[in-house]
């Protein structure tokens, strides 16, 4: 792809990052909004209290408000991205909402069942305890993959389970070198056009400005490792050659993971990133990995070392309804009010 093709995605315009605000009246400076924050947009300011650095790049993912335990935290501003770019959001932002009341078949109010309470509340888990995850837990979570439906019972997948800190460390730094070039390359104006060979038209979310400003230089800048200090992580591994591809499967698969393990009382949380290791040559193959299969994503698995779970608001896309006899009608977050 030339420059000018893709000059819209690389270089977007109109892109606003969230901002967040700390009520100082109730604040307690735990500081656990610093640590929960996976792009360490935050610092602890010269008055004890947790600020936004002077620059800083955040999603409104609500990581630092869950974390709080007295909920001084609160979002003025959400991560959005203006009309008229690439990347812009629809509206702009999309209003965010809690979940909706559950009701019973007759519309009457009703209470979550224990499913839905597990879905609303699953958050993802980056910081924990110094514990090892038995391996009888993560045979548990294995199993929970082995059994996800998949497109005409497929079934591509393979999992490489890692529990080996010096492996996983390998890991991190095998990333952090790939990413740290893409990620100065994509901050440099001039460099950044070298980066026009890989994006790829079909599916540009490598470099959606939450990931390539976020993800990556979260990754390239601080002391984090895409494996977060996790004591088992769970490569997902899927067969290029399946039915649909093996993207959905997977999906389908780590879905049914994710949850078991957080019924089991350790957390999880996706990674993509563990991928990026198929750039470095030969290290795919020392984790196992050969084609047909490809890592497609990973799991991080561990003890949590303080409260990451809960409900948050969610942005409300319209929803279209096709109700028998009636046209069209589209549903947005002020009719489900």
């Amino acid at each position: 792809m030339s420059w000018e093709n893709v000059k819209q995605i690389l270089r977007p315009e109109g892109v606003h990052m969230g901002v967040m605000k700390v009520d100082k009246e109730i604040c307690t400076s735990c500081g656990l909004c610093i640590r929960n924050c996976p792009f360490r947009a935050w610092e602890m300011g010269e008055d004890e209290y947790p600020k936004l650095k002077d620059s800083y790049e955040c999603f409104s993912c609500y990581n630092c408000a869950i974390a709080c335990p007295v909920e001084a935290i609160s979002i003025v501003e959400p991560y959005h991205a203006d009309a008229g770019g690439f990347w812009a959001t629809e509206p702009y932002p999309l209003p965010a909402v809690m979940p909706l009341k559950p009701k019973d078949e007759k519309g009457e109010p009703d209470r979550w069942n224990a499913i839905e309470q597990a879905i609303l509340e699953r958050r993802s888990v980056r910081n924990y305890k110094d514990k090892p995850v038995p391996e009888s837990f993560i045979r548990r979570v294995l199993e929970a993959g082995r059994f996800a439906p998949s497109a005409g019972n497929c079934q591509p997948w393979k999992f490489v389970a890692i529990t080996d800190r010096k492996v996983l460390d390998e890991i991190d730094a095998a990333v952090k070198g790939v990413i740290g070039g893409m990620s100065a390359m994509y901050r440099n104006d001039d460099m950044v056009k070298n980066l026009a060979g890989m994006v790829n038209p079909a599916e540009p979310g490598l470099f959606d400005p939450r990931i390539a400003l976020g993800g990556m230089g979260a990754i390239a800048s601080s002391g984090m490792g895409c494996t977060l200090g996790a004591p088992a992580v769970i490569l997902l591994l899927g067969d290029a050659r399946s039915i649909s591809g093996p993207q959905i499967n997977i999906g389908i698969c780590g879905t049914n993971m994710n949850l078991v393990a957080n019924s089991l009382g350790i957390k999880a949380c996706w990674v993509g990133f563990t991928a990026v290791v198929q750039m470095v040559p030969g290290f795919a193959e020392k984790l196992g990995v050969k084609p047909p299969w490809r890592i497609i994503s990973s799991m991080t698995l561990g003890w949590p070392a303080f409260k990451q779970e809960g409900m948050v608001p969610r942005e409300y896309r319209p929803v279209t309804w096709i109700r028998p006899g009636a046209a069209p009608a589209e549903e947005t977050a002020e009719d489900v009010k």
